[in-house]
C-alpha cells in the first residue's frame, strides 16, 4: 500500500528507504496484541485461533515487544533527519498511533461505524507515515484523496471480514455495521467502497497503481483477510 501511493503520489520509492518497514511493523503489533487480548467473541468467532494465541502467548509477547523496538528505532532515525523540530514532533507524535489504537480500540468497538472507521484511520496514517518521514509530502488535495481510496478500501475490508463474525458479534451484543445490513446489503457496501477507492487511485495515478491495487486486493481475497 505504501508502494501504491508512492506511485499515485509521483514519490520516488527509493526515497523512503526502511521506512517501508514501518506499517508493517506497527500493523503486527497492533494484531497480536488484539489477539493475545481475547475477547469473548473471539471465543466464539474463531476458537481455533483463540486456542493457538493461548498457546503461544509468550512468544507472540516477545514479537510484538520486538517489532516495536525496531517501529521506534526507524521512527527516530528518520524524524531526527527532519530538518523542521515542528515535523519532527509532529512525526514522532503520530509514530505513536499504534500504541494508543491497542489501548482504545476496545472501546470503539461498542459503536457500529466508529470502530471500523477508527481502523481506516490508523491504518491510511500508517501507510502514509513512512512518506511523510522521508520525503517532503505536503497536504494537498491529491494526498487527501488517496488518503480518502485508502479509508474506504480498508473500512470496507473491516466490514467484509465482521460479515463473518456476525453470530459471534450478536451474542455479546456487539454491533457492527455487517450485523446492522446483514450479510447481501454489506457486500454491496464493501464492492462500492472498494470500486470508489480503486478509482480514485486509477484518476491520480493512471493504471499501474490501480493495477497493483486490484492484485493485492486478490491477494488479501485469496488469504481471506480482505
Amino acid at each position: 500500500m505504501v508502494c501504491i501511493t508512492a506511485i499515485t503520489l509521483d514519490i520516488p520509492l527509493s526515497a523512503i528507504g526502511v521506512g517501508i518497514l514501518l506499517p508493517a511493523l506497527g500493523v503486527y503489533v497492533i494484531y497480536v496484541e488484539d489477539r493475545r487480548n481475547i475477547s469473548p467473541e473471539d471465543r466464539i468467532n474463531n476458537a481455533y485461533r483463540t486456542a493457538l494465541v493461548e498457546r503461544f502467548d509468550t512468544p507472540l509477547l516477545y514479537t510484538s515487544l520486538a517489532s516495536i523496538v525496531i517501529y521506534q528505532a526507524i521512527t527516530l532515525f528518520f524524524a531526527i533527519g527532519l530538518a523542521s523540530t515542528s515535523r519532527t514532533g509532529l512525526a514522532l507524535l503520530i509514530a505513536q498511533l499504534p500504541l494508543v489504537f491497542i489501548y482504545t480500540y476496545d472501546d470503539s468497538k461498542r459503536y457500529p461505524v466508529i470502530d471500523s472507521a477508527y481502523v481506516a484511520v490508523v491504518w491510511a496514517v500508517l501507510i502514509f507515515l513512512p512518506i511523510f518521514l522521508s520525503t517532503t509530502l505536503r497536504v494537498t488535495m491529491p494526498t487527501v484523496a488517496v488518503f480518502m481510496a485508502w479509508f474506504a478500501i480498508i473500512f470496507a475490508g473491516v466490514e467484509s471480514r465482521n460479515v463473518n463474525d456476525i453470530t459471534g458479534d450478536d451474542e455479546v451484543n456487539r454491533a457492527t455495521v455487517a450485523a446492522i445490513l446483514g450479510p447481501r446489503r454489506t457486500k454491496y457496501l464493501v464492492v462500492s467502497l472498494k470500486t470508489a477507492g480503486l478509482g480514485t487511485i486509477y484518476g491520480l495515478g493512471g493504471v499501474l497503481p490501480a493495477l497493483l491495487t486490484v492484485v493485492y486486493l486478490l491477494y488479501l481475497s485469496l488469504c481471506s483477510v480482505n
